[in-house]
């Protein structure tokens, strides 16, 4: 059975939890992550899982979920539900304040957002305490991205869809820092030869049970993204994927009249951007909102944890592994987008969801919004 540690802002370890009646733990590659466990409702432990206060598993104790809903039952028996969510929660509480862009890799780029929002942002009641920037790994990914008065930790997520990258505040336990990284998963797919293969097929007996989705309803190629509006001249229009013809073409609007030509920065210099560097941070506002309305192609499958592979030591969530289904002749070679990892007095699964997810009510609604 996994036993979780529960620690305070400040690092100081306060407990173990030991015993459950069950727990639903869900790492995302490009999404929030969260972790739900029931207790019995004792005092001990309602003393214990306090809002704010962070858990992890004994067995990795760098990835953290900071509580943020307590529900107390009393029926037959009572129980104490908890909710909490990766530590990249935190970033939620900041927004990329005025009109903010960056150039050059997507680690420095979505470093660089994180740093003068929270980590040394110019006015010092911005700074997230305790939080530091972790060395590159070296992502090959070259880029210019903007942004205005949006939540921190929402648009870094949108840029993660965009680039096929994730991020995450890992805890530094030594150090007592929360550490923000940006990485990727390791290919394991059969069309690469640098890492061993991972294939999950229930021809090999690693899969219990499959669902395959695919719908292309939301799917969106061309972006029409409409500019800032300026007295005496004409609305800056621009279309993204313009080569788009036929039954291909799947138009959508993109507001983008907050990004200014000219503007303020937060240290009160005047930035004035050429026509070419305005027109690219539309086209890549038109970009970012296309990536998160791709078609989507995904198998959800609960895996055989005393399989071939095991998890956490062949494969981890973000890797790229093949998953096909013999019977519908389909074959993905992509991504672990999501691992759902539930335990309770029933025994363990663990579900895979490769591809693209499918979006929740809440995303669908935050997409609805941004139009």
């Amino acid at each position: 059975m996994v036993e979780f540690y529960v620690f305070d802002i400040n690092f100081n370890r306060l407990g173990i939890i030991d015993g459950f009646i069950a727990t639903d733990l869900t790492l995302n590659y490009d999404t929030l992550s969260d972790c739900r466990l029931t207790v019995d409702g004792t005092k001990d432990y309602a003393d214990l899982l306090q809002i704010d206060h962070i858990i992890t598993k004994t067995a990795d104790i760098t990835r953290g979920y900071i509580i943020k809903t307590r529900e107390y039952l009393d029926e037959a028996s009572t129980e104490l539900k908890i909710i909490a969510y990766s530590m990249n929660l935190i970033l939620n509480d900041r927004l990329v304040l005025g009109q903010q862009e960056f150039t050059g890799t997507i680690e420095n780029v979505m470093k660089s957002f994180v740093q003068v929002n929270a980590v040394s942002p110019t006015n010092p009641n911005r700074m997230i305490p305790n939080l530091v920037i972790a060395s590159n790994r070296g992502i090959p990914i070259e880029t210019t991205e903007g942004a205005v008065n949006v939540p921190l930790d929402e648009y870094l997520y949108e840029l993660c869809k965009k680039h096929d990258v994730s991020f995450d505040i890992f805890l530094d336990h030594e150090n007592k820092k929360f550490v923000f990284d940006v990485w990727q998963g390791v290919d394991r797919s059969t069309v690469q030869s640098n890492h061993a293969h991972v294939t999950f097929a229930k021809e090999f007996d690693n899969v219990l049970k499959q669902h395959y989705t695919e719908s292309n309803k939301d799917h969106r190629t061309t972006a029409i993204v409409l500019g800032e509006t300026v007295e005496g001249k004409p609305q800056s229009i621009i279309t993204v994927n313009d080569d788009q013809s036929g039954f291909n073409r799947k138009e959508m609007v993109v507001e983008a009249t907050d990004i200014r030509k000219s503007y303020t920065d937060d240290k009160n210099n005047q930035i004035n951007l050429t026509e070419a560097e305005y027109q690219s941070l539309l086209t890549e506002k038109g970009k970012n909102t296309l990536s998160e309305h791709q078609g989507i192609k995904t198998f959800e499958s609960d895996v055989d944890p005393q399989g071939n592979y095991i998890y956490g030591l062949d494969y981890s969530m973000g890797d790229k592994v093949s998953t096909r289904n013999d019977d519908l002749g389909i074959i993905l070679h992509t991504r672990i987008m999501s691992v759902i990892e539930k335990e309770n007095k029933q025994g363990e699964t663990i579900q895979l969801n490769f591809g693209s997810n499918i979006p929740s009510f809440i995303e669908k609604v935050k997409r609805a919004v941004k139009k």
